[in-house]
C-alpha cells in the first residue's frame, strides 16, 4: 500500500517537473547590445548626448496645415488602415473568447422522441421526453489554458502595435506623397517658365537673323530647345497627375487627379532629435509587435508541451425523463450526476512530440525574424542619418551653383546680343542654369523625403492627437 502511494507520488512529481513551462527564446534575443549613440556609428554630427528623446509630433515640424488636414482624412478613410483596425478588433474578440475558459460552460439539452415497436402479435408506440442541464469545467492543472490566454493576449498586443505602425506609416506615406506632388508641381512651373523664356529668346534671335546680325544655325538651335522644353512640360504634366492620383488613393478617395497643391516645397531648417539607439527597441511599433509575436509563439511551445500531459474536467448534470413532454419538471425527483474525466494520451505514434518540436522550431524561426528586423532597423537609421548629412551638403552646394548659373545665363545672352559671345556659350549657360534649378528643387524634395524616412526609422509619434493607441 505504502509502496503504491510512493509510486503515485513519484509519478505526480515527475509530471509536474516535466510540465514546467519551456522556452526556446535565446539570451541574444532578450538582450540586444546597442551602441551608446548614433554619432559614433553613423559618422553624423546630428546626435549629441543631450538629445535623449525620440521624435514626438514630428509632423508639426513641417508647419503645413493642409498636410495635417489630409492626414485626418487619410486616417478616417484609408482602406488599408481600416483593414488593420478590423484585424485588431478580431484579435480583441479572440482574447475575450480565450478568457471564457476560466468559467464553466452551461448547456441545456431538450429532446422528445416517439418510437414504434412491431412484433408478431402486436405493435406499440413509445414516447420519451428528456431534459438535462449540464455544467462542464476543465481544471487547468498544468496551466495550459492560462498559456492559451496568454498567447491570445500577446497576439492582441502585437496587433495593437501593428495598427500603430500602419497609422504611422500612413502618416509618413501621405506626407511623402504630398511633398512629391508639390515637388512635381514646382518642376512643372520651372519647365513652363523655361519654355516661355526660350520662346521669347527665339523671337529675339529670329528678329536679329532677319536683320543679318546672326546665323540661321542659332535660330534652329533655339527652335530645337523650345520644342524639347515643350515636350518636357507635357511629360511633367502627366507626372503631376500621376502624383495626384497616388495621394488620392492614400486618402481613400477616387483617384480623379484633381486635388490641388501649392507649388513651393517647405525648407528644412531644424535638426532631428535622434534619441538613443536603445530606445529604438521600444519606440518602433513594428519591432515591439515582432517581440510580442515571438513571445506568443513561445507560449505556443508551452501549450504544445503541456498537451502531452493529462487533462482533467468535471461534468455535472441534472435532468428529468418522462413519457410526455408536458410532464417534464412536474415536481418529481430530478436525476443528477457528477463525473470527473481524466484524459491522458498514451500512444499517438510520436504525433504530440512532433507538434512540440514544430512549436520549438517556430520559436527559433520567429526569433531570427525578430533579430533580422531589429538589425535592419538600426541600418535604416544609420543610412538615413548619413543621407541627411550628404543631402544637406549637396543642397548647399547646388544653391550656390544655382545663383551663379542664373547670373551666367543672363550675362551670356546679353553678351550674345552684343556680339561678344557665341550662341554655344549661351546654350551651355542655359543648360547649367536649368540643371542647377532642377537639382535644387529635387534636393529640396529629397531632403523632405529622407527626413520623413528618418522619423519613421527612429520611431516615436508622428501626430499625437491622431495616433493615440487603440483602446
Amino acid at each position: 500500500m505504502n509502496r503504491a502511494l510512493n509510486l503515485s507520488a513519484a509519478s505526480i512529481l515527475f509530471l509536474m517537473v516535466g510540465c514546467n513551462t519551456p522556452t526556446a527564446i535565446s539570451q541574444s534575443a532578450k538582450v540586444i547590445t546597442a551602441p551608446e549613440n548614433w554619432q559614433k556609428m553613423a559618422g553624423s554630427q546630428g546626435a549629441t548626448t543631450d538629445q535623449l528623446e525620440l521624435p514626438s509630433n514630428w509632423l508639426a515640424n513641417f508647419n503645413d496645415p493642409i498636410l495635417s488636414q489630409l492626414i485626418n482624412i487619410a486616417i478616417k478613410n484609408n482602406h488599408s488602415l481600416q483593414t488593420s483596425l478590423l484585424t485588431l478588433k478580431i484579435a480583441e474578440e479572440r482574447v475575450l473568447q480565450s478568457h471564457s475558459s476560466d468559467l464553466p460552460t452551461l448547456s441545456l439539452d431538450l429532446s422528445n422522441s416517439r418510437r414504434k415497436t412491431v412484433n408478431e402479435i402486436q405493435s406499440s408506440l413509445q414516447t420519451s421526453a428528456d431534459i438535462n442541464i449540464k455544467l462542464s469545467y476543465e481544471v487547468d492543472i498544468w496551466g495550459q489554458l492560462s498559456d492559451e490566454k496568454q498567447q491570445t493576449s500577446l497576439l492582441f498586443a502585437a496587433e495593437q502595435e501593428n495598427f500603430q505602425q500602419v497609422q504611422t506609416t500612413l502618416v509618413a506615406n501621405v506626407s511623402k506623397a504630398w511633398f512629391e506632388l508639390i515637388g512635381s508641381q514646382q518642376l512643372l512651373v520651372l519647365y513652363s517658365n523655361r519654355a516661355t523664356n526660350l520662346s521669347s529668346n527665339l523671337a529675339t534671335i529670329e528678329s536679329s537673323y532677319r536683320l543679318g546680325l546672326n546665323d540661321a544655325l542659332d535660330v534652329y538651335l533655339t527652335k530645337n530647345n523650345v520644342s524639347s522644353e515643350l515636350a518636357r512640360v507635357s511629360a511633367q504634366k502627366q507626372t503631376v497627375i500621376k502624383n495626384k492620383r497616388a495621394l488620392e488613393l492614400l486618402l481613400g478617395s477616387y483617384p480623379s487627379g484633381l486635388i490641388d497643391s501649392p507649388v513651393a516645397l517647405p525648407l528644412l531648417t531644424d535638426q532631428v532629435d535622434l534619441g538613443l539607439p536603445a530606445q529604438l527597441l521600444t519606440g518602433r511599433s513594428d519591432i515591439v509587435a515582432s517581440w510580442y509575436k515571438l513571445l506568443a509563439v513561445d507560449a505556443g511551445l508551452a501549450i504544445a508541451h503541456k498537451s502531452r500531459f493529462p487533462r482533467f474536467s468535471l461534468t455535472s448534470a441534472i435532468g428529468d425523463n418522462s413519457d410526455e413532454l408536458q410532464s417534464l419538471l412536474n415536481g418529481t425527483a430530478l436525476a443528477w450526476s457528477l463525473i470527473g474525466n481524466l484524459t491522458s494520451p498514451l500512444f499517438n505514434n510520436g504525433k504530440l512530440a512532433s507538434l512540440e518540436e514544430q512549436a520549438r522550431l517556430s520559436v527559433i524561426k520567429q526569433e531570427h525574424h525578430y533579430l533580422k528586423l531589429v538589425f535592419e532597423a538600426f541600418a535604416q537609421v544609420h543610412n538615413n542619418i548619413d543621407n541627411e548629412e550628404a543631402l544637406n551638403q549637396q543642397f548647399s552646394h547646388y544653391q550656390n551653383a544655382q545663383q551663379n548659373a542664373l547670373i551666367a545665363e543672363k550675362l551670356s545672352f546679353n553678351q550674345y546680343l552684343k556680339g561678344l559671345a557665341s550662341y554655344t556659350t549661351v546654350l551651355e549657360a542655359q543648360r547649367r542654369s536649368f540643371d542647377a534649378q532642377t537639382k535644387v528643387i529635387q534636393l529640396t524634395n529629397q531632403r523632405l523625403q529622407n527626413r520623413i524616412d528618418l522619423y519613421l526609422s527612429l520611431g516615436g509619434s508622428a501626430f499625437e492627437a491622431l495616433l493615440a493607441r487603440h483602446q
